[in-house]
């Protein structure tokens, strides 16, 4: 043995080294480990500064449509209160900041309410809206934007500076059937005020009677139909050129209210997608480290054992 290995002693040796520094090195990943596991039960925590976008408030106004056209029954459970629903859509995903408007249009146009950021507003003149039992015949989107622009120039005239900072969006919610062509004017002066009017087509291309006089409003019996002068029924369809022509010359778009993913890759586009970035704002993130440096005192627990 002692000629094939050499010294023993000096073999003891080395062995004694070996053994002393193994056990130096557990030493060393047990206190570690203590080490570790004392600062991770404080529940240390580190504080980071995010940068977050800062989304431009929008004031959206909806012209709906509330023509006798839009009573009609196509559409479950009718093109009036399929618009409605998407208009609530809106009111669930607005931000704070952002203001809601309402104007109704037949021949005519009125506000029913000026821009405001409690939208529940709205809601309120859905049932006055609802219980009408006659409504006024005549489709004028022209009176629709007209209406819309003296909306915002009353914002503007009653709070200066007010739209500063902000977009304002139209969202035109009708079944198409203009029957007063006066477009050409409100057009030229949405193209000069750089204001987009999304178009929200309703109706089908079977079509539907349309209601002129109903027994218990919108849901109610229908007691009489618009006819012709023979005394037959007309029949109101969706007309979607009017409406995509509008949206086309502001810069925007048309959707059919019929089709949902449509519907919602709107509402993305005009409350996220589209919403310029107004700026930055620095958003402190805690961020909680005990769960590091309990792992790592278990991972030096461990070596130590098994060293």
């Amino acid at each position: 043995m002692r000629i094939r290995f050499g010294n023993i002693e000096n073999l003891e040796a080395i062995s004694r080294i070996s053994s002393s520094g193994l056990a130096w090195v557990r030493g060393v990943l047990f206190a570690a480990s203590l080490i570790f596991m004392t600062v991770g039960l404080a529940y240390p925590r580190m504080v980071l500064r995010e940068l977050q976008p800062l989304p431009t408030p929008t004031d959206i106004v909806f012209l709906l449509d509330i023509s006798p056209s839009m009573y009609a029954r196509d559409m479950s459970p009718s093109r009036l209160a399929r618009a409605e629903e998407i208009i609530q859509k809106f009111i669930l995903r607005k931000q704070p900041q952002d203001r809601y408007g309402l104007v109704v249009f037949n021949w005519d146009s009125a506000v029913l309410s000026y821009l405001t950021s409690d939208p529940q507003n709205i809601l309120v003149y859905f049932d006055y809206l609802n219980q009408q039992d006659q409504p006024e015949t005549g489709t004028n989107m022209g009176s629709a934007l007209t209406g819309a622009l003296r909306l915002l120039a009353t914002e503007e005239r009653f709070n200066p500076g007010s739209f500063k900072g902000r977009r304002s969006v139209f969202v035109m919610l009708s079944d198409g059937d203009d029957t007063a062509s006066q477009l050409d004017k409100p057009l030229l002066a949405l193209a000069k005020a750089d204001t987009k009017v999304y178009t929200f087509g309703f109706g089908t291309a079977s079509g539907s009677f349309v209601p002129l006089v109903m027994r218990g409003g919108l849901g109610g019996e229908v007691d009489q139909y618009l006819t012709d002068e023979g005394g037959s029924r007309l029949v109101s369809r969706a007309e979607a050129k009017p409406l995509r022509g509008i949206a086309e010359k502001s810069g925007a778009r048309f959707v059919r209210a019929e089709n949902g993913r449509q519907v919602e890759e709107a509402l993305d586009e005009i409350l996220v997608q589209g919403r310029p970035v107004a700026g930055y704002y620095s958003n402190p993130v805690r961020k909680d480290l005990h769960r590091y440096f309990l792992a790592a005192a278990f991972a030096c627990l461990i070596a130590g054992i098994f060293l």
